[in-house]
């Protein structure tokens, strides 16, 4: 309605409902048929020349069927002219459609540096939320990570001294920042799996020596990370709560700063479905509450719609193919223009039976007043629930039998006519099927994340060794012994150059050299107190012969030891010199150590395996894990094929959610939301639960060994929670945490990469544009950029935020990962938006006010995360973590542990004065570790009882409270709110007191001509559906006379070169 840039008709009062005289008469059937059609305002104008006869284009540029003002190109095409598209209209349509802002010289793009006010105001306070909440995530983000720092730095570079290893990280690898530019560091050497576990007695951890040093105990440290974790998640919660407050600030300041049609507009429900007269409704609204400007009434009429939208698609087509005939004028294109005009005679049918059988019926209104005083004189006084509907008196409802229902209406954008004639039980049956779809999405893509991850583990896993590599090391250059005559004789180090003989076999070829080689080894590399173990077959294993050794110093020995036989292998000089005349003699140890754990055979049957099966095949993941980190220079090196696989592994989880984020924006709307910010919001609630699912839940789910959660339940038990790791324990954050890390990163490349792409994109389709357009359209088309897709941009950000929560407290490192991403997605988001879209529609606070309502709950799932995560170490309980007994109750009783070590060296030194064999000595170190052997008899302690334990823990009861307080907060604040709002929807007059009264704020807008004639009006200016730029195109109408023209004419046209050089 206000598309017409009429001004002279807000000076005169509002014209009749009278239909103007058409061109072909009054008393024409086409004018009869526009007026009574069901729908008519949206539609009869439209549908009255569908039906005409050959010729649309009347003598004084008019045309019949729109009546609008037929361009120079329709009429240069009319009478067989061509005149090409003008790339400089292309470029002015787009000026218009996009992001600009008047300058000097016209319009001119926006400034990447425009404030949040000033977005706000120029597009609507949900781009200005949704950038506002990217920037305080970024910079809260920032600040845990601040707190959190001294975790990563200590966690990272604490260094172990025990007795039985070199100074090493408390993982056993050799990681820090010095060296990290080495490749040595990993992100798992920044995580509290870099903490030595409980069995190792690490008392004073050296952080600092200069000046002064600085001694920090294990147990203080520990304290110190759930401390620093707990002032990071208060700080969180506070943000939340300005940033609440912040955001209503914003919508406060943006809606007092631009002037909109729904500052002037309210939704009516609750007419009758036959109030089909606009005027009937609009001087109802103006008697009782002030001048009305517009009454546009919404119908049930989506069915033909679609049908409207499936016809423009037919004439833009039939609109290239007239442009190329009247071009080239081939029988080609005369044919196809002759089809495509039968399918939309057909199509014209199909609308014509509909509108004539069906009644559409009246489904709301929107009532556009003149002045805001009007428009909080009908909000004030109209009733808005169900129950003030109900008991609204006869005098004040419509036709004095309908009573009505108002709210504050919505920007015209925001609504979806197309869907208004879905009704609720169908809407609701409809979210049902979506629902179950995405559940089905996520069982899908839990198996194809389930599934790849097997393959990753059976790549990461494989223990295929070199035969060349083993031959070339143990028996010299060009295999020695194992090689061919030729091999031999060419003597190459290469081992690709090798060649084995035709008999070769691992197993008895290695072993016999083997053997009486790696007993030498364990001679040359036991020492004062530790004896090395490593016979044909078997796992390098360390025993104390003093004191007592844990599994986990026993493991870092192991890796120190292996690390040494490596380097002495390869350089004797490497070697320390106390051990450099045995090592001499010893100097194939590690090749024989690696050939005897890839090629020893059972030589008996056993429950895990039968005679003649290789013994590597029974070993758990973990030890192979070991073994190929041991032996990792023999390995096979992996084929282009494993690669890739390798790869795909590592980006499935980000592959999968972009495929989820494409599907689910593709159902979603077979939903049919009556408004598009719902269609966006229930876009990002899936898009983030699909996502989360896949990047945070799924793993812990696969790979988590808690099989007692679901024993008995089909399907889910053996499927779930039958994984390899009970805790997050070191070999938990080495083998998921760091990958999951790593996972983080690569989704900030993602949604930056696809804004580039699209930009890329965008570029390629102007060309191609360019060179392949037929009609003005077409390139107005190619020379738009995409929507702004905020709806999945808001669910990837909350899945960031969430799995960054989540698994914080562990990996701190993700807080500096999650402030990239916001950050980078603010800045390229903004620069996307104001440089390549078009300027979307004016976005309500919906999906700001939903990102709210998830983002609390981060904390909660951090809290209870963190607790079971602080809490894999044990600490004292809470009511010993003040006391005296501090250490007591950590470690146990000193006289215990003292009596226990001296019955150790008791029972060695007897067996060595009654000529033990090395069996017994070797048994007696097995059993010297009581912890080990307390370990062993417990095994896996009960989950209520280890929840317990956890709770009562000093580390892990605030977090348990915090968590209780939230619950117990969030669930009384839900209750008192539901209460509220059912009180005051029962009582509506207990709303009118002066202590409850909530007054409508009076924003002193100006009247809504004077906004209107003056341009201070944002947005779209009617509720009009033809107005709106979503739906012209759905009315699109081709621009060729009736009758395809019989012959090309030949035209000069050197007249229209000029506005199409570029083009060319």
């Amino acid at each position: 309605m206000y598309g017409r840039k009429s001004k002279d008709r807000y000076f005169a009062d509002k014209a009749p409902s009278t239909p103007p005289a058409k061109a072909n008469g009054a008393g024409s059937p086409e004018d009869a048929h526009a007026t009574n059609t069901p729908g008519g305002s949206m539609f009869g104008r439209f549908t009255s020349g569908l039906r005409r006869g050959t010729k649309s284009f009347d003598e004084g540029g008019v045309d019949a069927r729109t009546g609008k003002k037929i361009t120079k190109r329709a009429l240069a095409r009319a009478k067989g002219v061509y005149i090409p598209p003008s790339v400089e209209e292309a470029m002015e349509h787009r000026d218009e459609t996009h992001p600009r802002v008047q300058g000097q010289r016209g319009l001119e793009v926006y400034p990447l540096n425009i404030g949040i006010g000033d977005l706000g105001v120029e597009m609507g306070p949900g781009i200005a939320l949704y950038f506002f909440f990217l920037q305080w995530m970024g910079g809260m983000f920032f600040v845990l990570f601040f707190i959190n720092l001294p975790t990563v730095l200590v966690a990272n570079a604490a260094k172990y001294y025990g007795p039985h290893s070199a100074s090493r990280n408390s993982t056993g690898y050799q990681a820090s920042w010095t060296n990290a530019l080495a490749g040595e560091f990993d992100f798992a050497s920044t995580t509290l799996g870099s903490i030595a576990p409980d069995d190792v007695d690490e008392d004073d951890w050296l952080v600092y020596r200069g000046l002064f040093s600085i001694h920090v105990k294990k147990v203080d440290f520990l304290f110190g990370c759930a401390g620093a974790d707990l002032v990071g998640v208060f700080l969180f919660f506070v943000v939340m709560f300005f940033l609440q407050r912040r955001q209503n600030a914003i919508v406060a300041a943006v809606d007092e700063d631009s002037i909109e049609i729904s500052d002037y507009s309210v939704t009516v429900k609750g007419l009758p479905e036959d109030a089909t007269d606009k005027e009937e409704v609009r001087c109802f609204f103006e008697l009782k509450f002030g001048k009305v400007v517009d009454a546009v009434l919404a119908r049930n009429d989506g069915v033909l719609l679609a049908l409207f939208k499936n016809r423009s698609v037919l004439a833009m087509r039939k609109d290239e193919l007239h442009a190329k005939h009247v071009k080239r004028g081939t029988k080609h294109t005369a044919r196809a223009m002759e089809k495509i005009t039968r399918k939309i005679e057909i199509m014209d049918d199909e609308i014509e039976k509909l509108k004539s059988k069906r009644n559409f019926k009246t489904k709301l209104a929107f009532v556009t007043f003149s002045d805001e005083e009007s428009l909080l004189d009908c909000l004030q006084a109209s009733p808005r629930t169900w129950l003030g509907q109900y008991l609204m008196p006869e005098e004040e409802k419509f036709r004095g039998t309908h009573a009505y229902t108002v709210q504050q209406a919505p920007a015209p954008t925001d609504v979806m006519f197309e869907n208004l004639d879905v009704s609720p039980r169908s809407r609701f049956f409809r979210r049902l099927v979506i629902v179950l779809v995405t559940c089905l999405l996520l069982v899908v893509s839990f198996a194809a994340i389930t599934a790849i991850s097997v393959v990753k583990a059976k790549l990461s896993l494989s223990t295929a060794m070199d035969p060349r590599k083993l031959a070339l090391a143990i028996g010299g250059p060009g295999g020695g012994v194992y090689g061919t005559a030729e091999s031999k004789a060419l003597r190459s180090v290469d081992p690709l150059a090798v060649v084995l003989t035709q008999d070769f076999n691992g197993t008895t070829a290695f072993r016999a050299v083997c053997e009486t080689q790696l007993s030498l080894c364990e001679s040359a590399y036991s020492e004062a107190g530790v004896l090395t173990v490593m016979p044909w077959g078997t796992p390098l294993t360390v025993f104390s012969v003093v004191d007592p050794m844990s599994a986990s110093e026993r493991r870092i020995k192991g890796k120190t030891l292996m690390g040494e036989i490596e380097m002495c292998g390869e350089d004797e000089t490497l070697c320390t010199e106390s051990r450099r005349p045995a090592v001499l003699a010893t100097q194939t140890c590690h090749a024989c150590y690696c050939a005897g754990l890839k090629y020893k055979r059972w030589d008996e049957h056993g429950e895990t395996h039968v005679m003649g099966d290789l013994a590597i095949d029974s070993y758990s993941d973990l030890e192979i894990a070991e073994i190929r980190e041991q032996c990792d220079v023999f390995l096979q090196e992996p084929g282009e094929f494993q690669n890739v696989l390798l790869l795909v592994a590592v980006l499935a989880v980000t592959v999968v959610n972009s495929g989820l984020k494409v599907v689910i924006k593709s159902i979603s709307f077979f939903e049919c939301p009556v408004s598009f910010i719902e269609l966006q919001k229930n876009v990002a609630e899936k898009v983030f639960v699909a996502q989360f699912f896949n990047t945070a839940v799924s793993s812990l789910v696969i790979n988590a060994a808690l099989p007692e959660l679901v024993k008995g339940v089909p399907i889910l038990d053996g499927t779930v929670f039958s994984g390899t790791y009970r805790d997050f324990d070191q070999a938990w954050y080495q083998a998921i945490g760091g990958p999951l890390m790593v996972t983080m990163l690569v989704n900030t490349i993602g949604p930056v990469g696809g804004n580039l792409f699209t930009e890329w994109f965008g570029s390629v389709n102007r060309f191609v544009g360019r060179a392949t357009a037929w009609t003005q359209h077409s390139l107005d088309e190619a020379y738009l950029g995409p929507e702004f897709d905020i709806a999945t941009r808001y669910g990837e950000v909350l899945m960031c935020v969430m799995v960054t929560m989540m698994y914080g407290s562990g990996m701190p490192l993700l807080y500096a990962f999650a402030c990239f991403f916001c950050v980078t997605i603010a800045y390229c988001d903004k620069r996307h938006l104001l440089r390549v879209c078009r300027r979307p529609p004016r976005y309500g606070t919906s999906l700001a006010y939903f990102a709210l309502q998830v983002v609390p709950y981060a904390g909660l799932v951090h809290l209870l995360v963190g607790m079971w995560m602080h809490t894999h170490f044990v600490t004292p309980r809470v009511g010993y973590a003040t006391g005296p007994d501090t250490n007591s109750a950590l470690l146990g009783d000193d006289a215990y542990v003292s009596a226990l070590r001296e019955s150790t060296r008791n029972a060695f030194a007897n067996a060595l004065a009654t000529g033990a064999s090395l069996g017994d000595i070797l048994a007696i170190a097995r059993n010297a570790s009581s912890r080990e052997a307390a370990s062993r008899g417990i095994g896996y302690a009960p989950i209520p009882d280890e929840i317990n334990r956890r709770i009562l823990q000093a580390n892990g009861f605030p977090f348990f409270l915090c968590a209780l307080f939230f619950v117990a907060g969030s669930v009384a604040y839900k209750v008192l709110t539901t209460f509220w709002n059912t009180f005051k929807a029962c009582a509506p007059c207990f709303t009118t007191l002066p202590c409850l009264r909530k007054d409508l704020t009076f924003e002193g807008v100006p009247a809504f001509e004077h906004a209107f004639m003056t341009d201070k009006l944002v947005g779209a200016h009617t509720y009009e559906m033809r107005e709106l730029p979503k739906y012209k195109d759905f009315f699109f109408e081709s621009k060729t006379p009736g009758a395809t023209p019989q012959k090309k004419r030949q035209v000069d046209e050197r007249s229209f070169r000029g506005e199409n050089d570029e083009r060319r």
